[in-house]
């Protein structure tokens, strides 16, 4: 029997929750996400522990066979990818994306190249850095979008990231350089963003449930941090009923999906322009919300799976069978 180790920032460890939740993302977070995929875990037959200090596993690693974490960063600069790279360092299976396939989506520079390269159209965008800052000329019309460049986090991502000057889009991106985060700006396109979520199977054949978008009543449609950890209102998701755009991205999904392995579970997101309804990859992200109310969630309950520990248990299979060993313990 494996022993299993579970990370997340709201995780008990040793069956206390050292780190308490103190904002209302955090909360919804440990709520809805963190604790709930304890819980499922926990009722199967696999000896499985939690914890929310990724120092436990480096000291305890010798103890594990499989590690799954969800966390997206961890305070210092390329944080994203070290979990992973600690499982490759010390040969233990998990769950998840590669750290090389991590980089590679969490730089958003970097996953449009890839997008750009499969003959997916994207908006024209720049990099910066607090060392590499915005030249004063515009490299493309605006209006523009400033945002992070690395993560998938949303951080700080308001109504103010909608710059309809160039010189709007330098103050904006000053404003993280004081924070020590590099940016991205590129051009803002106006039209729903669609997400597609895409699951792998233990087969190799993934699942794409349905394609959701989702409607802000922000500026421009822009959907915040506090919006997506539901801590502020205005911010609605619907399923996609276009059975035509419905294909189309879902094709694109899947395209870029396959480019992307070995990655086990993934969402892809593009903007539908208004005028012209022309798709528009956006960006992709590895560790998305897999809590009860996520976006992720939500579609697959809309499609391939009838409850939610149905598919947590699903990607704890993915996981299993890298092991080479029966998952027939599982018993939700």
């Amino acid at each position: 029997m494996p022993n299993i180790l579970f990370l997340a920032q709201f995780a008990p460890t040793n069956g206390v929750v050292l780190n308490e939740p103190k904002t209302p993302e955090e909360k919804f977070y440990a709520e809805t996400y963190h604790w709930k995929i304890v819980e499922i875990l926990q009722k199967t037959n696999y000896n499985i522990d939690t914890a929310s200090d990724v120092s436990y596993f480096m000291k305890n690693h010798e103890k594990y066979q499989l590690v799954w974490s969800v966390y997206n960063r961890l305070g210092f600069r390329n944080s994203e990818i070290f979990v992973q790279s600690l499982c490759e360092y010390y040969n233990i299976k998990y769950i998840g994306a590669t750290p090389n396939v991590r980089a590679l989506v969490e730089d958003k520079s970097m996953s449009k190249q890839l997008a750009e390269h499969l003959g997916l159209q994207t908006a024209p965008w720049v990099v910066c850095s607090k060392e590499y800052p915005l030249c004063k000329i515009p490299p493309f019309p605006g209006p523009y979008f400033v945002k992070p460049r690395f993560g998938s986090a949303s951080i700080n991502i308001d109504e103010s990231s909608l710059c309809y000057s160039w010189e709007d889009a330098i103050t904006k991106s000053e404003y993280y350089f004081q924070q020590k985060i590099d940016v991205m700006v590129e051009k803002y396109i106006k039209g729903r963003c669609y997400g597609v979520s895409v699951l792998n199977t233990i087969s190799g054949v993934p699942l794409i449930a349905s394609p959701h978008y989702t409607i802000s009543d922000k500026s421009g449609n822009i959907m915040t941090y506090s919006q997506k950890r539901f801590a502020d209102s205005g911010m609605t998701r619907f399923e996609s009923t276009d059975t035509t755009l419905n294909n189309q991205l879902t094709y694109m999904a899947q395209k870029y999906f396959s480019a992307m392995q070995p990655c086990d579970y993934a969402r892809i997101d593009f903007i539908l322009k208004e005028e012209s309804f022309t798709p528009y990859f956006l960006e992709v992200n590895v560790l998305m919300n897999l809590g009860i109310r996520g976006g992720f969630v939500n579609s697959f309950l809309n499609s391939h799976f009838k409850t939610y520990e149905e598919l947590i248990c699903h990607i704890l299979e993915l996981g299993i069978a890298k092991l080479d060993i029966s998952n027939s313990a599982l018993n939700p």
